[in-house]
């Protein structure tokens, strides 16, 4: 071996592969482009300056230490490249750098001579020279030395050449100003972008009433309009005047308790008129209330009331065995005494605490955001997303658990409207949805994203009838918003976007101007009186177009996580560009691209979090409740998406001996919320472990190539052949067994809602949605379709019992509440 090919072998040894550039893919070569990048003044070494000008900008805008690019040896030799690799310590100045792409090229040109063998196999970022460079299929970016208007300059090439030169150029010419400038204090944009990206895109300020609290607010009404409906539930209707009294006795009740600021109220009720006066009674005593959704695990329940401690639990009595025993006070709401009507003579400052949310939390336990009064008066009062006027009926369809309940019940009753409870079965199904609008003139609501997709493929015009609807959670599918845009031409809809942390909006997308060319629908641009800044790992603005993290700043920005003043620390952040003295960011994780008109483009996670059916969920919580329930050696959760594009989670699972997987699921449900439950479990002999001895995530296997039970147990019947098929093609899992149960299969209301169309269709006549909650297994959902088949005169109950009762004798709605918090459009009620 020669000693240049030895210096080229050293050169190339143990090297990373180069980043990838943060810009949206391109289709090929034939998108390349060219723009010009100017280099300062005259500088002495133009190839030095330039190399170590590109080095600086990808470092900036990927966090890549260790880069190498290659320049020719001047010979027409097509083997005569030269690499020329930096490793840059932590954070250099411009002239350290410089001197590193001195030396490095310096390197390289003393050991040209006399150079043989074949070019380099691998990908440099960057090739640099001085004669015209050929297209490069390796998606390498070339650069050529040259001049421009008499003025040095550098030639990109590439299909996202106009922003690598607008940046290069940027970042040379403060670099020349100040040559000992550390590369994270370089900024990357002009002073006109800069202050577009900063200033002009978030002049999202309005005269929103910023100082006052939401019992305030809600008194004004009360006083406005004291006769008019505020809440209506099932054929009961409450006006703002009753809804005040009731909330009042439980306010006076609470102060007697000793309840007051910053005291947390746990609330565990299943009827919205109920939740809505117990919520409204804690923030008129100045207390925060704490959601407890009567579905969730009881285990679950007692962990949050653990972590949050209330100072008193509001639920009815039917639920007390829902509830920890763990000392906590408790009132049953429901035979709770009469008390003072009056309003309490009491001030509520709009900083104080005003409800505790609990999220999924990647350490393996759950955290519980704070949100102020102010947070929720930013949100539904003086907006610019939607115009909520008091002739305006509201549907309440989120669990309170979710705090999408936010938007609903607070931008009813802030602005003069109506708020109408909306039945699991009548959201999920798009018939009765339809009928239920009609029935209680709901004119505006939110509905998760998979809902919002699955009512445009079934029925889009079933919203027809609304002035607004507004939907997020999830990435929003482009063919769904068409087909809604297409049936409700007056409906304006709204793609919504924002973490808890942010309180439930933080940007929004009137879907009206979506156009063919957009590849995605955005997630918009800031709502009213909030502020969102793409930047990178330094906290400093990237160009548009350059991918980055999400950062929200403004009112809507949550006080923190409670009790946990690390966590907090970590990701509210202080904010650099704020007005006011004292302002935090909220680093999202998210990461994004905000295009040249402002608006921003969901892109992915910097980190494993996944949303579930809305839901924000952290896999590593999963996997610790997984490992720490005594009934598995080992496991591990991951996401990945069923058949029909919806996220689910999978958990790989090492049984102890003896133990099922049956078993593992059913001690999950003991402990976790249903959207925290693995849709799939699969059970291995040992996970696979890489050579550094961590799971390799590349070798589990998919969730289709899963263990199963004995063939022979397979479906025996037409009809069970075709509900196998149908639930295969829903839930995206193999279905082998006709004891094969739906819901273990992970099935949920939504799923159920699609097997129930396809099921009808298939036997010629409706099948009720009842039908497979009652009858979950493969064998028994055919013979009762069977049954129906064979009547023909029209759907049949199972025997003994009308599709309007469960087994066991509870309300329809109850049961499948609990079955399933549906995708927030659906909880208990």
């Amino acid at each position: 071996m020669t000693e240049q090919t030895a210096f080229r072998q050293r050169q190339l040894t143990a090297l990373p592969e180069p980043p990838e550039l943060p810009f949206p893919p391109a289709a090929g070569r034939d998108d390349a482009a060219s723009a010009v990048a100017a280099l300062p003044g005259r500088p002495a070494e133009p190839l030095v300056t330039a190399l170590a000008g590109l080095f600086a900008l990808l470092h900036r805008w990927t966090g890549r230490r260790d880069l190498l690019a290659e320049t020719p040896t001047g010979r027409a030799d097509p083997a005569g490249w030269l690499p020329v690799r930096v490793r840059l310590p932590e954070d250099p100045t411009w002239a350290e750098l410089r001197d590193l792409v001195r030396a490095a090229v310096r390197n390289s040109r003393t050991n040209e001579a006399d150079l043989t063998g074949p070019a380099p196999d691998c990908r440099p970022v960057a090739s640099l020279g001085a004669d015209p460079l050929p297209p490069d299929a390796r998606g390498t970016l070339l650069l050529r030395l040259a001049d421009a208007d008499g003025r040095p300059a550098v030639t990109v090439v590439h299909p996202h050449a106009a922003r690598v030169a607008a940046g290069l150029t940027v970042l040379l010419a403060r670099a020349d100003e100040r040559p000992g400038t550390r590369l994270s204090d370089l900024p990357l944009l002009d002073e006109a972008t800069d202050r577009r990206v900063r200033v002009e895109w978030n002049a999202s300020d309005t005269g929103y009433p910023r100082n006052r609290s939401v019992p305030e607010l809600f008194a004004e009404w009360v006083g406005r309009t004291p006769d008019a409906p505020a809440l209506r539930d099932g054929d009961q209707v409450l006006s703002y005047r009753e809804v005040d009294r009731r909330a009042n006795r439980v306010a006076h009740h609470l102060r007697r308790l000793g309840l007051g600021g910053e005291s947390l109220v746990g609330i565990c009720l299943a009827d919205t008129t109920s939740w809505v006066v117990a919520a409204l009674a804690t923030l008129k005593a100045g207390a925060a209330y704490l959601p407890l959704d009567p579905g969730y695990p009881r285990e679950r329940l007692a962990l949050m009331c653990a972590d949050a401690a209330p100072g008193v639990i509001l639920h009815a009595a039917a639920l007390a065995d829902r509830l920890p025993d763990d000392g906590t006070p408790r009132v049953a709401l429901d035979r709770l005494d009469d008390g003072p009507a009056e309003p309490l003579e009491l001030t509520v400052h709009p900083d104080q605490l005003a409800y505790v949310m609990y999220t999924s939390g990647s350490t393996g336990q759950p955290k519980g955001t704070g949100v102020s009064h102010r947070n929720i008066v930013r949100l539904v009062c003086d907006t610019n997303f939607v115009a909520v006027r008091p002739d305006d009926v509201m549907g309440q369809a989120a669990t309170m658990s979710f705090d999408a309940a936010t938007l609903e019940v607070w931008g009813a009753l802030l602005n003069g409207a109506c708020l109408a409870d909306l039945d699991i079965n009548d959201v999920i199904v798009p018939d009765r949805l339809r009928e239920r609008l009609r029935a209680t003139g709901v004119t505006m609501m939110f509905l998760a994203t998979s809902v919002a997709r699955q009512l445009a493929m079934e029925a889009p015009d079933a919203v027809a009838g609304l002035r607004y609807l507004t939907f997020g959670g999830e990435q929003a599918d482009r063919v769904a918003v068409g087909r809604l845009r297409d049936a409700c031409p007056d409906t304006t809809l709204v793609n919504g976007y924002g973490p808890t942390e942010g309180t439930t909006y933080t940007t929004t997308y009137d879907c009206a101007r979506l156009i063919d060319a957009d590849p995605v629908v955005p997630i918009g641009g800031p709502v009213a009186n909030t502020r969102v800044y793409v930047l990178d790992r330094l906290l400093q603005p990237v160009p548009p177009g350059v991918l980055g993290e999400l950062f929200i700043g403004g009112d809507g920005v949550a006080r923190g996580y409670l009790g946990r003043p690390g966590a907090t620390a970590e990701k509210f952040v202080p904010d650099p560009f704020a007005s006011r003295p004292g302002g935090r960011l909220y680093r999202t994780g998210d990461l994004v691209r905000q295009r040249a008109d402002g608006l921003i483009e969901f892109v992915g996670r910097a980190d494993h979090q996944v949303k579930i059916r809305g839901y924000r969920v952290e896999p590593g919580e999963v996997t610790e409740v997984l490992r720490r329930g005594g009934l598995l050696r080992d496991a591990i959760v991951r996401a990945d998406r069923d058949a029909a594009g919806d996220g689910r989670l999978v958990a790989y699972v090492v049984p102890d001996d003896g133990v099922t997987v049956e078993a593992v699921r059913a001690r999950v449900r003991e402990q976790l919320p249903d959207h925290l439950v693995p849709a799939v479990f699969v059970p291995l002999p040992a996970l696979p472990l890489n050579r550094n001895g961590k799971v390799d995530l590349s070798a589990l296997p998919a969730p289709d190539d899963a263990p199963t039970a004995v063939e022979d147990a397979g479906p025996r019947t037409p009809t069970e052949r075709a509900v196998a098929e149908i639930w295969q093609d829903v839930l995206g899992v193999p279905v082998r067994r006709r004891g094969d149960d739906f819901f273990d299969l992970g099935g949920r209301s939504l799923k159920a809602t699609r097997v129930r169309s396809r099921l009808s269709a298939a036997i010629g006549t409706e099948v009720p949605l009842r039908l497979v909650f009652d009858h979950p297994t493969v064998a028994a959902l055919a013979a009762a379709a069977d049954e129906i088949a064979g009547a023909r005169g029209g759907p049949v109950a199972p025997a003994g019992r009308t599709p309007d009762t469960a087994p066991d004798g509870r309300p329809a709605t109850d049961l499948a509440g609990l079955l399933d918090q549906l995708e927030h459009g659906a909880g208990a009620r």
